[in-house]
């Protein structure tokens, strides 16, 4: 791992430029209270699909669209919506 140290000016809206390497991507910006302001590239996962990836979620999602895809598709939309007025 190499360290490079770069000086950067913030502009007045308070932006900087890290450069066009990093064009696109998602950072997080940690902050810290000594003033010390660390960036990572990453990919983060929005609060609200964050439930997808907790317990085993993922997993049943998984197996839910393979069952889905192995069966044939069918024209029922009576029956079903037989089904939900009979549970009404």
């Amino acid at each position: 791992m190499t360290l490079r140290a770069e000086i950067k000016c913030v502009g007045y809206n308070g932006q900087i430029s890290l450069g066009k390497e990093y064009a696109g991507k998602q950072v997080q910006v940690l902050k810290s209270e000594e003033g010390t302001i660390t960036i990572k590239t990453g990919t983060f996962i929005p609060d609200n699909e964050r439930w997808l990836y907790q317990g085993d979620n993922l997993e049943k999602l998984n197996k839910a669209i393979a069952e889905a895809k192995s069966r044939p598709r069918s024209d029922n939309y009576e029956e079903i919506k037989k089904r939900i007025l009979e549970n009404d």
